[in-house]
């Protein structure tokens, strides 16, 4: 079993996950990367990193500018509607969750009806939201009950939550003061943050996820995988309010101490998040030499149709496709050049439910399927 040079928060439950994993990387591997990404641009063959301490920092400036002084209720949920990078994305999850406040993270291409009814299930009175969704804001406190209060805040800058992304970058970061951290942390069943079901048999439901619920999501084989095997993700192609960008942008580099890499955020230059295409999935992941991909079919059909592409898959460790069908004749193909490709599976309900099959490493895992039975 491959090791890493860090110390990895414990999985005994003593711990909440979020933010307790975030804070204990901060203490102990402050300098240790939790994202890699090029900078500025996916042109660029800067490769630049996200530490724990200033994921840490970050989470504790979304809470002040979002939640100053802790002051109202802990508790209230708060619908992020957003478009924006995923290092800022999962910076506004923990840095709410922090606050004492329960985040609700929604997809922006969500109906007004659907957000409003997730909202009134939720009783969530507060969206944290961009300009750009002005109009279907709008249509949510139309399609709300006369009198049902909604507060709106913007969405905090990312040169703000991350000074150092900044293209000209202060000589000096100066470090948040710590978040008043609450007077008891929260019971593992209280819960810590919202997704919600894809809508694909109705509008989209609310699904809570308790600190409880978070903890064993870190003990699901595709979160705990890294840790065992001390390897890294690229996550590059999920949106970050998305099942799978939770756990393996997020809780996975947390669990395992090994970075996720992802697009390069786009908003150092006002520019909007890289909108993923199968070319520049694939250059990312070169660039940032992930060790497991994780990614859509579609992409995988187009990759298997260029000899190179196929050259650099087979020397991931796993090659993981979610959200649909593989054709057996690509997936073959793959498999037969040394791919080791899997089906991912999981749902908003259960978290990812798939057992992780093999690896490319010299441990024998008794219990792993064949590289054949990629389905």
């Amino acid at each position: 079993m491959a090791t890493i040079d860090a110390r990895l928060p414990p999985l005994d439950g003593s711990l909440n996950g979020l933010p307790g994993f975030v804070d204990f990387h901060a203490k102990h591997n402050p300098n240790r990367a939790l994202y890699v990404f090029p900078y500025t641009d996916l042109n660029s063959d800067e490769l630049r990193t996200t530490s724990y301490s200033d994921f840490a920092q970050a989470t504790h400036r979304v809470a002040h500018t979002l939640r100053p002084k802790r002051e109202g209720p802990d508790g209230l949920v708060v619908a992020i509607i957003a478009n924006v990078d995923s290092v800022l994305y999962h910076a506004m999850l923990v840095g709410l969750i922090r606050a004492g406040l329960v985040p609700f993270a929604m997809s922006p291409r969500n109906s007004a009806l659907a957000i409003a009814s997730m909202m009134e299930r939720t009783q969530c009175h507060h969206i944290v939201s961009q300009p750009a969704f002005a109009g279907i804001i709008s249509e949510v406190r139309s399609a709300l009950p006369s009198g049902y209060s909604v507060q709106i805040d913007e969405v905090p800058s990312l040169s703000s939550v991350f000074p150092s992304l900044a293209l000209t970058p202060p000589d000096h970061v100066t470090e948040p003061e710590p978040y008043p951290s609450p007077l008891q942390d929260p019971v593992p069943t209280s819960v810590a943050l919202y997704l919600h079901s894809s809508g694909s048999t109705g509008h989209p439901k609310p699904v809570p996820q308790t600190h409880e619920f978070l903890r064993n999501w870190c003990r699901f084989p595709v979160v705990l995988h890294g840790r065992l095997h001390a390897v890294g993700w690229g996550a590059h192609a999920l949106p970050p309010f998305h099942t799978m960008a939770i756990a393996v942008q997020l809780l996975a580099p947390l669990v395992s101490g090994c970075p996720t890499s992802l697009f390069p955020p786009r908003a150092v230059e006002g520019d909007p998040p890289v909108i993923p295409t199968p070319q520049n999935t694939i250059l990312n992941a070169r660039k940032t030499s992930c060790g497991i991909l994780a990614t859509v079919p579609s992409f995988v059909e187009a990759w298997a149709h260029n000899d190179e592409d196929v050259k650099y898959l087979a020397s991931l460790k796993l090659l993981i496709f979610a959200g649909g069908p593989l054709s057996k004749v690509n997936g073959d193909k793959l498999v037969a050049r040394g791919v080791h490709l899997s089906a991912g599976y999981g749902a908003t309900e259960t978290g990812s439910i798939m057992k992780m099959p093999f690896v490319n490493t010299n441990v024998p895992d008794p219990d792993a399927k064949s590289p054949e039975d990629w389905e």
